[in-house]
């Protein structure tokens, strides 16, 4: 992709180009042109009305002299060279007005530039690690607690696929809109359990603790539960597309990492392994 000199070149790179912060700079950039643009307008009605002020307060001097005076020839005569004054003064406001707008076209836009702390990137979380390197849980990552990691079943090969790892026991915490109170949210757990013959998806909420965990055997099958229950409460429409690996972490680049850290990950036939540290 090219590049265009001028306010946009320091974004205009493929790593920005189509993040959030250049589409609001984007319409950040429209808003401000366009109200340069009704400034602009608004002045010249203003001069236009002011120079018609001018012109109505020049014919009420007239009249008025004219009326005390009793000569209407001289009083024209005055008057007209005034008007001629007046309008040659109105020109010279146009001149000026039109230099102004000159000069607006020649003065750069400013540049809105975003405020950086050394690096323009993120800072990543680091994994905290005991002295044998083994993953100190739990852990906060965003909104995600990985309380768990789990256990990877290899032998098996419906515990993991081309893209995803199921170890048992592996469990996270997050927090999402109530199945029973519309004005309120609550905490999720998210756990995998050995359903035999594959792994079994089960979720619990922290405000219903006497009902049954919401089973299903895929991630997105029990999240598709409660987000339904979520919406029916607030009497609105469910989302038709939901992420159920991203929902229990899966999907998370930290979480792959250690996933596949953890013994006999690297036994997964089937799997695709993500981070260069476990393909070591």
């Amino acid at each position: 992709m090219t590049t265009q000199q001028g306010m946009d070149a320091y974004v205009q790179t493929d790593e920005n180009w189509q993040s959030d912060q250049l589409r609001k700079y984007r319409r950040m950039k429209r808003k401000i042109l366009e109200f340069i643009a009704k400034h602009k307008s608004a002045q010249l009605s203003v001069d236009k009305a002011n120079r018609r002020i001018r012109v109505l307060q020049q014919e009420k001097k007239r009249l008025m002299r004219a009326n005390k005076n009793g000569d209407a020839m001289e009083t024209s005569q005055e008057d007209d060279e005034e008007d001629a004054e007046e309008e040659e003064a109105d020109e010279d406001d146009e001149e000026d007005q039109l230099d102004e707008d000159e000069e607006m076209a020649e003065i750069p836009m400013p540049k809105i530039i975003t405020k950086r702390t050394g690096n323009s990137r993120r800072k990543p979380v680091e994994v905290p690690r005991d002295e044998q390197g083994k993953v100190i849980l739990p852990i906060q990552i965003a909104s995600l607690k990985v309380i768990e990691l789990g256990t990877v079943i290899h032998d098996r090969t419906t515990f993991h696929s081309e893209r995803y790892i199921w170890p048992v026991g592996y469990c996270t915490e997050r927090t999402y809109m109530s199945m029973v109170d519309p004005n309120n949210q609550t905490t999720y757990t998210c756990r995998v359990e050995d359903g035999g013959d594959g792994p079994l998806f089960t979720i619990r909420a922290a405000d219903t603790p006497d009902e049954d965990d919401i089973s299903a055997r895929t991630p997105t099958g029990a999240w598709a539960v409660v987000i339904k229950r979520a919406n029916e409460v607030r009497q609105r429409e469910s989302a038709n597309a939901i992420s159920g690996p991203e929902y229990f972490g899966f999907s998370n680049p930290l979480v792959i990492e250690m996933v596949e850290a953890l013994p006999d990950a690297e036994k997964c036939v089937n799997y695709n392994f993500h981070s260069k540290r476990s393909q070591k």
